[in-house]
């Protein structure tokens, strides 16, 4: 849906919007002290879209205010006839018996009975009300019909009857700074959920982000992992809970997601070289006191957290034995064996105490003692010696996975690991095949293509071609390209998050289902820039866009070349 679209769509459910010509924007209210601040919601670049008003009201769950810029709407009360009451339900003033919608009813019965000329009249007015609001109809006895009539408040997303939403939420933001209540709050909310995939929880984090505050992080591109690190320690204005607004030094680029997504790819992917080790997608934390004692696992543990809630990548990188220690916080010796072991040192003793005789063996002592072994040093007790290098590699670990506990109870994400383990474990192990690669991207492409039969259409399609053969070539090796091998040399993942800023499939549901990266043709380029040798193609990560310079890419030789010179010179925001 673009935006004309929703103007229509907006028009034809509020009548009052017709007419409006001085141009509007949208607003959501903040909670907090029984007041409501309104933030803007600030559009697209091309204006405001399906996509942005169900991300911003967590699929329907949370309200918008229409501001409008110039002009201002009639706050006059509706009577009872509006169009705008056309489809409320409505019931009968046993008094004058005419027939209103029920939230004037209530009013109204008041007023209608005050009015009354006889006073037998009104006291049975009184009676016949007082009974309609203690015995339900029978139409209302049943429990879950019931709770279907009820309305979701738009801060707390509990469910409250019509006519007590508009007092509760006058004080819903009034929340209790203690860390003990706010558990409270979170378990309460989760026992009301009932997790069935892993959607439902990534739903569930993801509206508890506090869009109407900002959680902003300014570094450079230069070492972005430790310098973002220590600018979200930094921070103290603002929880991480809060929407995350990423800046980058010398970038003209405003976060409207892309570059939040960016940044956290690039975190997601420096925390777990930096801090885990191990097999791939088999990692455990890395066994530092140095960081334990600044506070880093509880950093890593809200930047995955916020990954997971404002659509960065699932951290699938965790060994099936961390993963289950989140869960429970319990290890299972039983279920622990040498493979476990993911220290390079340690795994190199347990080689060296395998391979060894009764004389080699004897120069580990120092090292077996260490780990915890308090047995006869000898070839017979090669096992136990290592059980206990095992051990001892596990169990030292307890602390710091209890630092990263900590940074995962964002959005009360820990508490659903608890209680849904295998319906979150694939956020965290690694199930299946989820990089993106060239079919990926290509299913993602959604090309704008000239009318059919004319020249320009047939150039169009090879272009799309040649991405085709570009991401394919890619997948086989760096050196099918002609590209320096390194940190930026070309892949699906990587030309995804130059385009879009995020390097991986979509995970939250919301961004799944209308993911796309839109592909234009620019014919006349001499219209922008005049008389040139050598264009480059424009990229809008916010708006998921790039623009190929045709002139410049007849050949897939001059497209390959083009394209990756852009790639390789274009990875800062530059336009806004």
């Amino acid at each position: 849906m673009n935006h004309e679209e929703l103007f229509g769509l907006l028009q034809s459910e509020y009548p009052k919007m017709q007419g409006l010509t001085g141009g509007w924007l949208l607003y959501k209210a903040t909670g907090g002290q029984g007041k409501r601040k309104l933030t803007l919601v600030p559009p697209d670049s091309e204006g405001y879209t399906g996509t942005l008003i169900r991300s911003m009201t967590g699929n329907g769950k949370n309200l918008l205010y229409i501001v409008p810029l110039q002009q201002e709407f009639d706050l006059t009360p509706l009577p009872p006839d509006a169009v705008e009451f056309k489809n409320m339900p409505k019931a009968q003033c046993q008094t004058c018996k005419v027939s209103l919608p029920l939230h004037i009813l209530a009013l109204h019965v008041q007023e209608c009975t005050e009015s009354g000329s006889s006073a037998e009249d009104t006291e049975a007015c009184q009676t016949e009300v007082q009974i309609a609001s203690v015995q339900p109809s029978e139409e209302h006895t049943n429990t879950e019909e019931f709770d279907e009539e009820k309305l979701q408040c738009p801060i707390c997303n509990l469910k409250f009857a019509p006519y007590f939403l508009e007092i509760h939420a006058s004080t819903c933001g009034e929340r209790s700074k203690n860390v003990t209540d706010m558990d409270e709050i979170e378990e309460n909310k989760i026992e009301e959920e009932h997790m069935k995939s892993v959607d439902d929880v990534l739903d569930a984090i993801c509206q508890r982000v506090e869009v109407e505050k900002q959680f902003s992080i300014l570094i450079s591109r230069t070492n972005i992992l430790e310098r973002g690190l220590l600018q979200w320690q930094r921070q103290k204005k603002n929880s991480p809970t809060a929407m995350l607004k990423v800046s980058f030094f010398g970038e003209a680029g405003i976060d409207t997601g892309a570059l939040r997504k960016e940044f956290l790819t690039e975190m997601v992917a420096g925390i777990e070289t930096r801090f885990f080790e191990g097999p791939p997608h088999q990692k455990s934390p890395r066994y530092s006191l140095t960081d334990f004692d600044s506070g880093l696992f509880r950093t890593v543990g809200e930047i995955l957290a916020v990954s997971l809630a404002q659509g960065g990548p699932a951290p699938t990188f965790f060994s099936q034995w961390a993963y289950s220690y989140l869960c429970n916080g319990q290890i299972n010796p039983t279920q622990l064996d040498k493979n476990t072991v993911a220290d390079s040192q340690l795994r190199l003793l347990i080689d060296q105490v395998e391979s060894s005789t009764e004389q080699s063996l004897q120069g580990l002592t120092d090292e077996i003692l260490n780990c915890g072994f308090t047995g006869a040093i000898s070839v017979q007790n090669k096992e136990p010696i290592v059980r206990a290098i095992t051990l001892h590699a596990v169990l030292r670990l307890q602390p710091i996975l209890e630092q990263l506990k900590e940074g995962l109870q964002l959005y009360g994400l820990h508490l659903l690991i608890k209680q849904y383990p295998e319906i979150c474990q694939p956020l965290f192990v690694l199930g299946g095949d989820v990089k993106v690669n060239a079919e990926f991207v290509m299913a993602s492409i959604h090309p704008q293509l000239s009318e059919k039969g004319t020249s320009k259409h047939q150039v169009e399609l090879d272009l799309v071609n040649f991405i085709q053969d570009l991401l394919y070539e890619s997948e086989e090796g760096p050196e099918h390209l002609a590209d320096e091998d390194g940190p930026r040399s070309i892949t699906p993942a990587r030309f995804l998050q130059w385009i879009t800023g995020q390097g991986h499939i979509p995970l939250l549901p919301s961004e799944k289902k209308d993911f796309a990266v839109v592909v234009k043709f620019n014919h006349n380029c001499e219209a922008d820039f005049g008389n040139h040798s050598i264009c480059y193609p424009v990229v809008s990560s916010c708006a998921k866009t790039i623009v190929l310079p045709v002139k410049h890419m007849k050949s897939y030789s001059q497209f390959r070349m083009v394209l990756l010179e852009a790639f390789h010179l274009g990875q800062e925001f530059n336009n806004v």
